[in-house]
Order: C-alpha cells, then structure tokens, then sequence
C-alpha cells in the first residue's frame, strides 16, 4: 500500500478514498501523512461501496488518484471494482485498488477494469510465505512516476530507483 501511495502521490495532490472497513482507513491516513488533499466517501461497514455516490463525487473534482479496497478483509465486504473503474476511467484520474485478500481467490482484471496500480500481499489468497507484496503499475501510472515534481519521500519504497 505504501509503495503505491509514495511513489505516486506529492504534496497537495487530491485523492478520493472510498471507505467501508479498516483498510479504506488506512489508505486515507498514508494519503494525509504525504500531505495529500485528501477526500473520504464512507460507507457502513459491511456494505459495499455504492457507485452512484462515487460518480456524484467524482462530478464534484478532479482526483489525481481515486483509490479503494477490492475485497475489505475487515468485513469481508467485496466492493464492485469494475462498476467503479467505468466511472473513474474518463475523469483522468489514477485508479488504485488494494487487492490484498481477492489476488488468487477472486478475478481480478486490472486492464479490463481500468484500474491503473494494484497491490497484494502474498500471505492471504496466494497462500504463500508473508513478506511478499507484489505490485502493478500501468503506462500511465509508470509517467506519472516519472513526472514527478519531488523525490519519493520513502528511499527504501522509491520505485524511481529501479
């Protein structure tokens, strides 16, 4: 998670977090600690996200980054990623989802679903050793890395380097 949010959000950057369990929290605090503007859509926990609410944010500004937790394992609540994706993809925004507990027990489709970053964590559905967090960037998640205006500000995170 915090690979994603350091490398491709900078100061005053707005992003829009869809909350509805521990980890959508949690994404808004790596997001405020890197000093983003930072906007919240919360939804009762054990709901899904509702979409509607999302495309009447959405009309309201525009996000460098929308991002939301693809199977919350707080609740077991899966939200509806691809619904979300259609509505994210004409705004121009980077669209980021945490796939930590559905990589490996659920479809994920990054392109399909326009979805632009993407992490895991291999101790859950891939069911092999912790330790492990694989990442995806798309070609415009990889320009807007290399457009950066400041460095990274984790050194041991900074997909710069690489």
């Amino acid at each position: 998670m915090e690979t994603c949010f350091v490398n491709l959000i900078e100061p005053g950057d707005p992003v829009l977090v869809l909350i509805n369990g521990v980890f959508g929290q949690r994404m808004t605090d790596v997001a405020t600690r890197l000093r983003a503007e930072v906007d919240t859509l919360e939804f009762e926990w054990g709901t899904p996200v509702v979409p509607a609410a999302v495309a009447e944010q959405l009309e309201k500004r525009k996000y460098s980054l929308v991002a939301v937790v693809h199977a919350e394992t707080s609740t077991g609540v899966c939200n509806p990623v691809e619904e979300i994706g259609r509505l994210v993809a004409p705004t121009g925004s980077l669209y980021l989802i945490d796939t930590v507990t559905s990589l490996g027990g659920m479809p994920v489709k990054m392109d399909e679903w326009s979805v632009d970053v993407l992490y895991s964590g291999t101790q859950k559905c891939l069911s092999c050793p912790p330790g492990l967090a694989p990442v995806s960037f798309s070609d415009r998640a990889v320009e807007k890395l290399r457009a950066r205006q400041s460095k990274v500000p984790n050194w041991y995170l900074d997909l710069t380097m690489i």
